[in-house]
């Protein structure tokens, strides 16, 4: 039946008239929430776990935000973005005999289409790691390297170029440096004690709380990192502070972001 009445939002969705999460404080509790219609999306026996999930989704929330919120933006260091794609002459007449010769490198690397895909960043990874025995790690995943390509992904062709490819082999081959110092009992792993520093010395001083979080997300169960879960986390982290910092043009510490926005910054990464 066709009503010409305008529907409500529907709670823990998005209004699409204003495009931006503001039904998200429903889910933290908010009281005018029409529970009738909210119910009616779901089955008899789903409100029990809706609403535990709601407030398993509003603790969520509210740790995640008092993890972040006594953090200064400022004293993080991200690496510089990597240089927009340039037509092939132009790199060939502005490159240095270093750059010539990682092009060389990268094109027997990449192949005719002269990019990297993450598969092919998979297998030339764990190519390089196999000769480090001072290296403990399980290797690369696939999962571990397109979450790599995503962030660095400057285009979005879901590939790495050679600018993308050479930005990201400097960064890794910078924190495999920072890994092996901080390796004091070289154990060829950092453990829990050797990982701030080591997070610090790549420009990103941690506070507790978080240190925690990445601790919980990346490590071990005795707490300890190994070398392909420190570079897939400092890739993401650099990639992340530095999205940030492009987006607080004010450089206020804080960020505005519709659901558009959101989504392509935290779903292709």
């Amino acid at each position: 039946m066709v009503t010409s009445e305008k529907e409500e939002p529907v709670p823990g969705f998005v209004d699409s008239d204003s495009g931006s999460v503001s039904s998200l404080p429903v889910l933290c509790g908010s009281s005018s929430v029409s529970w009738f219609r909210f119910w009616s999306w779901f089955p008899p026996e789903a409100p029990a776990v809706c609403l535990l999930n709601m407030f398993l989704t509003r603790s969520l929330i509210g740790g995640i935000i008092n993890v972040v919120s006594n953090i200064d933006p400022s004293k993080f260091k991200p690496s510089d973005p990597p240089p927009p794609r340039r037509p092939l002459n132009y790199g060939e007449a502005h490159e240095n005999d270093e750059e010539k010769q990682f092009r060389k490198v990268f094109q027997q690397l990449a192949g005719d289409d002269m990019e990297v895909s993450p598969n092919e960043l998979k297998d030339i990874l764990n190519k390089v790691i196999s000769r480090h025995s001072n290296l403990k790690t399980d290797g690369f995943s696939i999962e571990s390297c397109r979450s790599m390509v995503a962030v660095m992904d400057s285009d979005s062709t879901g590939k790495l170029g050679f600018h993308e490819f050479k930005y990201l082999w400097n960064n890794i081959k910078k924190w495999q440096n920072i890994y092996l110092s901080h390796d004091k009992d070289r154990s060829g792993t950092i453990g829990a004690r050797e990982l701030p520093h080591a997070f610090q010395a790549a420009g990103f001083p941690l506070n507790d709380q978080l240190y925690k979080l990445i601790i919980r997300r990346y490590s071990d169960e005795n707490g300890d990192m190994d070398f392909d879960n420190f570079i897939g986390c400092l890739v993401r982290l650099d990639a992340m502070c530095r999205a940030f910092k492009t987006l607080d043009k004010d450089n206020s510490g804080t960020i505005d972001l519709d659901i558009k926005e959101w989504l392509q910054l935290t779903m292709y990464s």
